[in-house]
């Protein structure tokens, strides 16, 4: 039996980690709960890849009215699906919604000002139930990561979940480049589900609290 240790399952009970493991068998479950256990209320988030909003909606629960979310999609129907949730759901505050490419977010000023950002999450591939021709690309992929690691807070968490399929291989290959170089203060895990071809990666990006 496997029990886990650390900050995320401190205080779990061997049954208990034996449930996390049935629930956290896909990747992007297991990031949603990492950084839905970082954020605090007035914290501020990123969701550098809306998609159908389940994940800008667990940050805005999580970091309150007195926080922020910034979420962005480079396609309208994800933008679309992203507000209709929120607001079916009651929050509609704190959540910045953007029609732009995630490489973006590191050069506007409300982000860049903002000391807050504690949790980042990006989801690659393509929109679920959309065009499957339409995915995230590599060059614009290493934009974003670049732009958020330097918004990231100290002590801040930032998740990227990474495909292998033909579309995604150079991306995912950029991204474990990218993050082997990453350099002191900053802790790279890799999560991985090794006996499924094509399993997605997740990467866990946790910068020290004293890097600025």
């Amino acid at each position: 039996m496997m029990i886990f240790q650390g900050p995320f399952f401190a205080d779990a009970h061997p049954v208990e980690a034996c449930s996390m493991i049935e629930a956290f068998r896909r990747q992007t479950i297991l990031a949603g709960a990492i950084i839905s256990e970082h954020l605090n209320p007035g914290d501020s988030a990123i969701d550098g890849t809306a998609g159908t909003g389940e994940d800008t909606l667990m940050m805005a629960k999580k970091v309150g009215p007195e926080g922020k979310v910034y979420a962005f999609d480079i396609q309208g129907d994800a933008i679309a699906r992203t507000r209709s949730l929120l607001v079916a759901q009651g929050v509609e505050q704190p959540v910045w919604l953007y029609h732009l490419g995630h490489e973006s977010l590191g050069s506007l000023p409300e982000i860049s000002g903002d000391p807050r950002i504690r949790g980042i999450m990006f989801n690659l591939g393509y929109l679920p139930g959309g065009d499957r021709a339409i995915v995230t690309r590599c060059e614009t992929t290493m934009a974003a990561l670049k732009g958020a690691l330097g918004v990231l807070a100290a002590d801040g968490v930032m998740t990227v979940c990474a495909y292998g399929h033909k579309e995604g291989l150079a991306e995912a290959q950029g991204i474990e480049t990218w993050c082997s170089a990453l350099g002191k203060g900053i802790d790279v895990h890799r999560i991985e589900t090794i006996n499924h071809h094509n399993s997605p990666v997740l990467y866990l990006i946790k910068k020290a609290r004293n890097v600025k």
